[in-house]
């Protein structure tokens, strides 16, 4: 157990200081009082003691509110400006970044297609040449026909 040195007259080290600690806190609550008490004289012993004065009912504070000055058009449009200007930007950002997605994907359909269009040119034209297809036909005079489906230049007649 712990013992109360230095309270109650026992005998301790530290007997002199816990009585003034003590004097000490009692000086400030004191000092704390009088202040309260001179500054509630100073504003009125009425403002000190009576409730704060009433607002009124919800009317009343709804039509003061609805009837405030109006500010000026333009600080009007920069407190909008202000105040949704983040939003939309974030919008805006989402929606560019959807449409250049959506450009960038149709780019590459037409590329695709391209490609593929004068790779199915290109097989029809070696399909036409190429050792698949066989020796050109003879024409009925006996010379055989070049790939643009004339007689050979050099065979003529």
């Amino acid at each position: 157990m712990a013992e109360n040195t230095g309270r109650d007259g026992g005998s301790g080290a530290g007997r002199g200081d816990a009585p003034d600690l003590i004097d000490d806190a009692l000086r400030l609550v004191d000092t704390l009082q009088r202040r309260l008490l001179v500054a509630g004289v100073k504003r009125g012993v009425a403002a000190v003691t009576s409730a704060p004065p009433a607002k009124g009912d919800v009317w009343e504070e709804a039509i003061r509110l609805e009837s405030e000055e109006e500010r000026p058009p333009l600080e009007e449009v920069l407190d909008i400006v202000r105040r949704s200007a983040p939003e939309v930007a974030g919008h805006l950002g989402r929606a560019g970044l959807a449409a250049f997605d959506a450009l960038g994907r149709t780019w590459g359909v037409v590329e695709r297609s391209l490609e593929q269009g004068r790779a199915d040119d290109a097989g029809r034209r070696e399909a036409g040449r190429g050792p698949a297809a066989g020796p050109p036909a003879p024409t009925p005079d006996g010379v055989p026909e070049a790939a643009d489906g004339q007689a050979g230049a050099g065979e003529r007649g």
